[in-house]
């Protein structure tokens, strides 16, 4: 490779640089495909060793090659060049190029202010607490690396981290003051794009076997809850979402009919007392919200549609905080004759003795009350199984096998069979997804529900009650609505076991503090993530700010901006008392040791004359003042110094006792 030989930065400000470079690029490492990352890594060792044995750079042929080839790569691997995934692997390979041609000062000017674009590309990923934290350190870092690699003199790099550092804490009541004041819209200013949403979880609008036990192994939040007065009692707490009505024997759809526009909210009539609460959702790439089992109110955020489900206008992709209040104790009301032709669909030559099941209950019953207790007691009475590792159905008639074969299944499971008894019973039923339970974090009073809490049950239609809530999972695991499910401890093919507190000192500390660091969590989320138009109007009026007279506002904004903009100006340029050299200051303190014996140093007394003095007055301190007249001048007066000369000339001051 011929071209010009590497000469802009030497072989520590490159170890510098590059350190800089892979701390910013480093926790986009493991979102990069494998080849990306290995090539990223490759190419800042090749150019540590090629500043280390002055290696040439590639020519232009080369290096036009390596970007044609980069571009390529990257979209067959993503099928284009646009969006989160490829545009960070793109921006971290470009960095790479960039690294290969670094021959002038400009080149290290462009790939630092390429490193703080995409060290801002990491909130695309996630925006917690140990990152924010993280990419603070590597943002002071890199601002150190700008002030050193661009400066004239040969400070060393401690010099340039402490005032990087001096920069950031004088910038840090700025960055407070425009977070707090800033005007906040009510949406993103930009759209971000559609592949970052890509691997957000949550419940789907359909259900199979196995979907809802698949959730059930990951412990993401799925949302917070924080009632404003006591919570209802675990078996009550059913958290409402999409809810399922067409079935072709194993997939369960909501069906074409729920997009009607003419389906009215029924009224709803309750014999309890309401519940009012604030939900926390996380963003999950759906239109549902979930509610505490029947929703009376709609949200500001969404409507409830006719089978009490509530959905938003548009895709939950930031963390969404609503107030709701619902009944737990409730009446439904009369059945459209949709719903109940809906609710008595069932597919044709499908699961044959699911279907003469259903036949039988309804002639030995004496009312479909009855009916719906046959059922359960089949479920409790029976060697059914209750397991997040259940044999898979392959058979065309999944509810036969397992009603009558396996009978070990999850609540998807329990919640499909069930309904479509009660539909081959003649009983109008659907299914119903959604969350059961939660987890409450007593250091904040907040419920916790997690993805393991998903949950699917059923709900029938009887005359005099309107829609009811069966849940078989709990005649067969009765602990289930007690208890959030331990995934931790299952292995392959286990039985569920349930999250009994454990006694152990070691196992309760653990506990704690993932509430703690929950409840840690769930304030950065309301107070800064989720620091939105309303928060911050509360937070105004609080501190006794108008915030819907905006002309004042403005006003009021402006000075306290412009007041610590004048403040840091000053502080940055009104000159300072100049610090005292450190080896002046060292020889003062062995100047002032010698007074105290006696022996004061003239004012126009150079140090060479002033150690021929001291010598001949004191001869047995020759050795000792000649070292430190001799490092002295050295540091003070030649071209080079090192900081291991500076570091013995202060010890040797600190040791002279005259």
């Amino acid at each position: 490779m011929n071209g010009p030989v590497i000469t802009v930065l030497d072989q520590r400000a490159m170890t510098w640089l590059l350190a800089g470079l892979g701390l910013t690029i480093l926790p986009h490492l493991i979102n990069l495909p494998l080849w990306a990352a290995i090539l990223a890594v490759g190419i800042g060792m090749w150019r540590w060793l090629a500043t280390r044995r002055n290696w040439h750079l590639p020519n232009n042929t080369i290096k036009l090659l390596l970007t044609l080839g980069l571009l390529i790569a990257v979209f067959v691997n993503y099928g284009t060049l646009v969006g989160r995934e490829s545009g960070t692997a793109l921006l971290v390979l470009m960095m790479g190029l960039k690294l290969v041609e670094l021959r002038q000062r400009r080149d290290v000017l462009v790939l630092m202010f390429m490193a703080y674009f995409i060290l801002v590309t990491h909130f695309l990923y996630s925006q917690t607490i140990p990152l924010a934290a993280y990419v603070m350190l590597v943002a002071w870092l890199l601002i150190s690396l700008h002030m050193h690699l661009t400066s004239l003199d040969q400070r060393p790099m401690r010099h340039s981290l402490r005032s990087a550092a001096g920069l950031m804490l004088l910038g840090l009541p700025l960055m407070l003051a425009l977070f707090v004041l800033f005007p906040r819209a009510a949406g993103p200013i930009w759209g971000l794009p559609k592949d970052a949403y890509a691997g957000m979880t949550g419940l789907d609008d359909s259900m199979s076997p196995g979907a809802i036990s698949h959730l059930s192994q990951s412990d993401a939040v799925a949302f917070r809850v924080k009632f404003d007065g006591p919570a209802p009692p675990p078996a009550k707490r059913y958290w409402r979402g999409p809810v399922l009505w067409s079935t072709d024997g194993r997939n369960w759809n909501p069906g074409p009919q729920l997009r009607q526009p003419d389906w009215q909210t029924p009224e709803l009539a309750w014999h309890d007392n309401s519940i009012a609460y604030t939900v926390t959702l996380e963003p999950h790439n759906r239109n549902w919200l979930f509610v505490l089992d029947l929703p009376a109110t709609a949200s500001e955020h969404g409507r409830i549609g006719r089978e009490y489900q509530l959905t938003s206008s548009k895709k939950v992709r930031q963390r969404l905080k609503y107030h709701m209040v619902s009944y737990t104790d409730y009446l439904t009301g009369e059945l459209p004759e949709i719903e109940r032709r809906l609710g008595l669909q069932l597919p044709q030559d499908s699961n044959p003795r699911t279907f003469e099941l259903g036949q039988s209950l309804r002639q030995n019953a004496r009312s479909e009350i009855n009916i719906v207790e046959q059922a359960l007691a089949m479920f409790r009475e029976q060697p059914f199984v209750y397991s997040l590792s259940p044999p898979l159905l392959t058979s065309n008639d999944p509810s036969d096998q397992f009603l009558f074969e396996s009978r070990t299944g999850f609540c998807e499971h329990y919640a499909s069979s069930f309904t479509m008894l009660m539909r081959a019973a003649g009983i109008p039923a659907r299914v119903v997804t959604g969350y059961q339970g939660g987890e409450l974090n007593p250091v904040d009073d907040y419920y916790i529900v997690r993805q393991r809490d998903a949950h699917a049950w059923a709900e029938v239609w009887l005359a005099g009650q309107g829609w009811v809530r069966i849940d078989p999972t709990a005649a067969v695991a009765p602990e289930r609505v007690e208890r959030s499910i331990n995934t931790s401890l299952l292995g392959a093919g286990e039985a569920v076991r349930f999250n009994v507190p454990h006694s152990e000192l070691l196992a309760k500390a653990w506990q704690q503090l993932q509430l703690n660091l929950d409840a840690i969590n769930n304030r950065w989320n309301q107070w800064v993530l989720g620091y939105g138009p309303k928060q911050q109007a509360e937070f105004l009026h609080n501190l006794g700010l108008d915030i819907t007279d905006w002309r004042s506002l403005a006003w009021k904004f402006l000075l306290i901006i412009g007041g610590l903009f004048a403040l840091i100006t000053a502080f940055v340029l009104i000159p300072r008392q100049k610090q005292i050299d450190p080896v002046l200051k060292s020889y003062q303190r062995f100047c002032r040791k010698l007074a105290r014996r006696g022996l004061l140093r003239g004012e126009n007394e150079t140090a060479t004359d002033f150690a021929k003095r001291v010598k001949a007055n004191r001869p047995e301190l020759s050795e000792q003042v000649d070292r430190i007249t001799a490092l002295y001048s050295h540091l003070r007066y030649a071209n080079k110094s090192s900081d291991k000369q500076l570091l013995q000339f202060k010890q040797r001051v600190i040791e002279f006792n005259p």
